[in-house]
């Protein structure tokens, strides 16, 4: 046997002894388009799904797609991931039974389609490709949270967490029961954590539909804490939420008495542009 024959033999068994030679990697994510489509092949490979939740006006989901997905380090992840695109206001059931309530939203499942958990909003590249590992390992998901707390019921930056977790599957009583308990936590606000859950807290009020309830807390913020950044924030948000409770009259005339106020607020430009709006709509 001359030398060439046991060089290619040997070849042939370092291959096989590596599973054969290795595909290239991808040049770009062939996302799947289709969930039944996609759950099929997942579940048929045995692979985990990444199912991207977008909207055709979403500034956020374009930056995925024009800096994340782009990456080589995420398209690497397309050979062991299903990759999904879901246009949510298309699909709206899918979205729905996923409780899509924001947008970016990417849901990271297993081969199953259960979920493991999700991104909500943008993430570059490298902080994308971490967080999907993470998750794939059981850490840092709801799950995982949920467990931590048992052992450290008033850890208020688990509550925290376990609350935007809730408010990003549309799970709003659950996420603002949370911040009940952050808010009796800290009753004074020595940690400053008291007045950023009631900021999120009307965020998820609105989300729910509760205007109402949103404007409620807001006048809680701008009434306990009057010289912070967050009341005059609170004091734009309450006419919003004016306006989407359906009196456009009322919150006009609140987003005057803000601009009195706060001429020069962080707020100012963007209450101009809702009065004109609402002037304009007369």
């Amino acid at each position: 046997m001359n030398s060439k024959t046991l060089a290619l033999i040997a070849a042939i068994v370092f291959a096989l002894a590596c599973g054969g030679p290795k595909k290239p990697p991808p040049a770009q994510i062939d996302f799947i388009m289709d969930f039944t489509a996609a759950s099929k092949l997942a579940a048929e490979l045995d692979r985990p799904m990444i199912i991207d939740f977008f909207t055709d006006w979403c500034k956020w989901c374009d930056s995925l797609d024009a800096n994340t997905y782009v990456d080589s380090l995420v398209i690497g992840m397309s050979v062991d991931i299903v990759f999904v695109k879901i246009n949510a206001e298309v699909d709206t059931g899918l979205a729905g039974s996923f409780g899509i309530s924001g947008y970016p939203t990417i849901v990271i499942t297993r081969p199953d389609g259960s979920e493991i958990d999700r991104i909500w909003g943008y993430l570059g590249p490298i902080e994308f490709y971490n967080q999907v590992q993470l998750y794939l390992q059981g850490k840092e998901t709801l799950d995982d949270y949920l467990t931590r707390l048992e052992d450290e019921p008033e850890n208020a930056e688990y509550l925290s967490i376990i609350a935007e977790k809730y408010t990003s599957r549309g799970r709003f009583p659950e996420a603002l029961r949370c911040y009940d308990k952050i808010i009796v936590l800290d009753p004074d606000n020595d940690e400053g954590r008291k007045i950023k859950a009631l900021e999120s807290a009307y965020d998820v009020k609105s989300r729910a539909g509760d205007y109402a309830g949103a404007i409620e807390t807001c006048r809680r913020i701008a009434g306990e804490f009057p010289e912070s950044e967050y009341s005059e924030n609170a004091e734009a948000m309450i006419a919003y939420f004016t306006g989407r409770n359906g009196d456009n009259e009322q919150a006009l005339k609140l987003y005057r008495e803000y601009l009195k106020k706060y001429p020069r607020g962080e707020n100012a430009e963007w209450v101009k542009k809702r009065a004109a709006d609402l002037e304009d709509s007369k």
